[in-house]
């Protein structure tokens, strides 16, 4: 994996692609003590960057799944998508500027496009599919099934076999909040 999250890297070694961005990098997966050394009780990061690649995206979603992780993951976490605010250092990177707009006084931040613009349908039918979801207390498994289910057709490449999630009430699921966070 190139790096598609500030958290750091879930499928391999800690990367943090934007050198100076602030943020701390973690080390997980074949090179680190892997995600069930942690103790996580939830897992956040951000999903849709202007580097993030379909390839990223997916890598994270079966890491999610293989390390056991969909119950630690909020499904908004799988729609999270960079801001970037006035000030940040990330601005000072020249990679990003193609895919920055004028800054939205409103919002207080630099709208971007991706620049795969699957992405960019991906991150708009994922959040739609997310807050759906929450609405209506669809099981955690089940909608982490959907996002890879259209992640993969997105991709245009074969989903890899899908298992039955265990019914909620017999998994050991980690405190949630009362109250799913939307931006």
């Amino acid at each position: 994996m190139r790096g598609a999250f500030p958290f750091g890297a879930l499928a391999g070694p800690a990367v943090l692609i934007v050198p100076g961005a602030g943020y701390g990098p973690a080390v997980l997966g074949p090179s680190g003590p892997g995600v069930a050394g942690l103790g996580l009780s939830a897992a956040t990061f951000v999903s849709f960057t202007p580097w993030t690649t379909l390839e990223d995206y997916l890598e994270v979603l079966e890491v999610v799944k293989a390390e056991d992780l969909i119950d630690h993951v909020d499904t908004v976490q799988y729609t999270i998508r960079l801001l970037v605010p006035p000030g940040s250092l990330l601005l000072e990177r020249p990679a990003i500027r193609p895919f920055l707009g004028p800054l939205d006084q409103a919002s207080f931040h630099y709208p971007w496009i991706h620049p795969d613009p699957r992405m960019d349908h991906l991150h708009k039918d994922i959040s739609a599919m997310a807050e759906e979801a929450t609405r209506e207390g669809e099981d955690p498994a089940v909608t982490f099934e959907r996002v890879r289910a259209l992640a993969y057709a997105t991709w245009g490449g074969v989903e890899p076999v899908g298992v039955v999630p265990t019914p909620r009430d017999l998994r050991r699921r980690p405190p949630r909040l009362t109250e799913p966070w939307f931006c």
